[in-house]
């Protein structure tokens, strides 16, 4: 037996602690090697060791038997491999250990385009680790792992430290590569701005572009826009492009915000009215900080608004002139970023007919007062008539605080006893006619059993050279407010003896819907010329209390928003005294009152009247339409 074997038995026979024959193995390398060989033969010293282990064990310690703990790499294997642009997923976890570990260590560098599961910080609660994504970058990353028995690197743990390597190849595509860089701008504060660039490379690239050094949210594409610069948008930009074989960012371009151009128009265009087959010419004359453009617009009835093809400079020349040229004409001006749109110019002609053919007032009857619409009617013989008072009806038309029963009386001018009178439609003689003849004229219907006001009436007229006025006396039954629609129809045909010559209205207005707004249309195929007036302080001459102090006017095209002609204070002039003459309208004691007055010529078509008063005032205003005849 050699000297080997005799320690060995001898060894075997002492029953040494486990503690100590542990330190001896550790320190005898011919020790260790004989008690390895001997575990497979002898169950005695394994049990020692078992021993040995179990106490180790009880320690808690990942780390407790040096040597005993592995990173295992799973099917990726360490180091692991990955390309560029590829999908990537691999993991590791601690095993071999006395505890299973429930947090790790990670540190050293996590290649770019990969991202470690659930990591906080530097850490990972559980038990293994995963590793996904796509690499944008080729080379050798080493990660640095540390197990830990508790969770957040808690408890025992921290040693010994493994490596984790992921080696990743160049992708078989190109980096990106610009071929065409942004262009640097200088746009006015409200133009728009537009940069964009032209790239290539395989995969295709993503974009991310960035002003002064910052990404800009949502800007991911080969272009960027601003539609509406401000100021603030001044600076430099860049972009830069990206795919899984690199990346390039452009050469900045710089914004540059100039303030906006301005456009002034100096001279308007002015109404006229040419002859048939003549020249009619509209100009404007207007400045800018920059260039300008022009395009000339018309709106007539049945056309709507429209563009008039080449019609681009500052004049709209219109040879020969034809009746169907008659209309509202403006000039849209452009300089730098501004547009301004010109006052709208009126062209009619002369001749044709015209008549009025339909008065209408809305308005709000504060509670015991009424609505005193009135109409004057010139020649002789009888005129038919549809005179209405609608009050519920105009719920149907989303009208809030309506009359709910409305009356209406029927009085010539000058006298205090109504001819004739009406609370509700269906009560009249012809209710079955005034239907029809109410559908013939346009108007609509008023449903059975409402309780608005209506009569299909004939009036006597004095003769061919003598006019007569009406007045529509409009309340509630009883006594309460609510707003009101008085309207007058013409159904004769055009060019009989007796017409509509003059409208009014006086009655209480206020704001929004509270205005008292006349209206009127002009049928034929002629035009007519109008004289329109907002009377408010003269009112009190006539012992009227709580007028408007400074009414103002405007003419609008029914279902329009522009504005065909306006005034505030009528000055006092020569043209409108004679109108008022011409017309039989009562004078202005006060050349300088605040009274609203307009002479206009209008091509056919519905029209209504909006006051307001300045400051937004209210108060009693008469409101009166005369047809002047040319």
């Amino acid at each position: 037996m050699n000297t080997f074997t005799t320690a060995y038995f001898r060894l075997r026979w002492l029953h040494l602690p486990a503690a100590l024959l542990m330190v001896l193995l550790q320190r005898l390398p011919m020790l260790r090697a004989i008690v390895t060989t001997e575990f497979v033969v002898s169950s005695g010293v394994g049990s020692v060791l078992k021993g040995v282990l179990a106490g180790s064990a009880a320690l808690g310690a990942v780390q407790t038997v040096a040597g005993a703990t592995e990173l295992d790499a799973g099917t990726g294997g360490n180091p692991g491999s990955a390309t560029v642009g590829v999908a990537f997923t691999g993991g590791f976890a601690v095993v071999g250990a006395p505890a299973v570990p429930a947090s790790y260590e990670i540190t050293g560098d996590i290649p770019p385009g990969l991202t470690v599961t659930n990591i906080s910080g530097d850490q990972v609660n559980g038990s293994t680790v995963t590793i996904t994504g796509t690499p944008t970058e080729a080379g050798s990353f080493a990660m640095r792992i540390r197990a830990w028995k508790g969770p957040n690197k808690t408890l025992n743990g921290g040693q010994p430290t493994f490596n984790y390597v992921i080696n990743i190849a160049a992708g078989g595509g190109s980096a990106p590569a610009i071929s065409n860089q942004p262009d640097t701008l200088s746009v006015a504060t409200g133009g728009s701005a537009s940069f964009s660039v032209s790239a290539s490379g395989d995969p295709t690239p993503t974009f991310q572009w960035r002003k002064d050094g910052t990404n800009i949210t949502g800007a991911t594409s080969s272009t960027f826009s601003i539609a509406t610069v401000a100021a603030s948008d001044a600076g430099d930009y860049t972009v830069v492009v990206t795919n899984a074989s690199g990346s390039d960012t452009s050469t900045a371009a710089t914004l540059t915000v100039t303030a906006a151009a301005t456009v002034t128009i100096g001279t308007q265009p002015v109404s006229i009215n040419p002859v048939v087959g003549g020249t009619a010419s509209l100009s404007v004359i207007a400045t800018s900080s920059g260039s300008l453009s022009y395009q000339w617009f018309r709106f007539k009835r049945g056309e709507g608004l429209r563009s008039l093809s080449g019609e681009t400079g500052a004049s709209l020349v219109i040879n020969p002139v034809a009746t169907s040229d008659m209309g509202f004409y403006f000039a849209r001006i452009t300089g730098g970023t501004t547009t301004v749109d010109s006052a709208y110019a009126i062209l009619t002609v002369p001749g044709g007919s015209s008549r009025l053919a339909n008065l209408s007032t809305r308005g709000n009857v504060p509670a015991g007062g009424e609505l005193t619409p009135g109409f004057v009617l010139r020649g002789d013989g009888t005129k038919n008539l549809v005179i209405r008072a609608v009050g519920p009806e105009l719920a149907d038309f989303g009208v809030s605080g309506a009359m709910a029963d409305p009356t209406l009386g029927l009085v010539p001018l000058g006298g205090s006893t109504p001819q004739l009178t009406n609370d509700n439609w269906e009560d009249s003689s012809n209710s079955a006619s005034l239907v029809t003849t109410s559908a013939t004229l346009g108007a609509f219907p008023l449903d059975s059993g409402s309780l608005d006001a209506a009569v299909l009436t004939s009036v006597s007229l004095p003769n061919s050279q003598g006019s007569k006025g009406f007045t529509v006396q409009i309340k509630s039954t009883s006594g309460a407010a609510g707003i009101i629609l008085a309207e007058v129809y013409d159904p004769d045909a055009a060019g009989t003896s007796a017409q509509l010559t003059n409208i009014s209205a006086r009655g209480f207005s206020g704001l929004g819907a509270d205005v008292l707004a006349p209206g009127f249309v002009i049928d034929g195929d002629g035009a007519m010329t109008m004289l329109i007036r907002v009377v408010g302080p003269t009112l009190g001459n006539f012992g009227v209390s709580g007028t408007m102090v400074d009414p103002r006017l405007e003419v609008i095209p029914g279902g329009q928003t522009f504005v065909v002609a306006n005034n505030d204070n009528w000055g006092g002039t020569a043209a409108l005294k004679a109108a008022f003459a011409t017309t039989g309208a009562f004078s202005f004691a006060d050349d300088g009152s605040l009274d609203a007055v307009v002479v206009v010529r209008l091509p056919p078509g519905p029209y209504t009247v909006r006051p307001s008063g300045a400051n937004d005032g209210t108060g009693v205003i008469l409101v009166e339409a005369y047809e002047v005849i040319d």
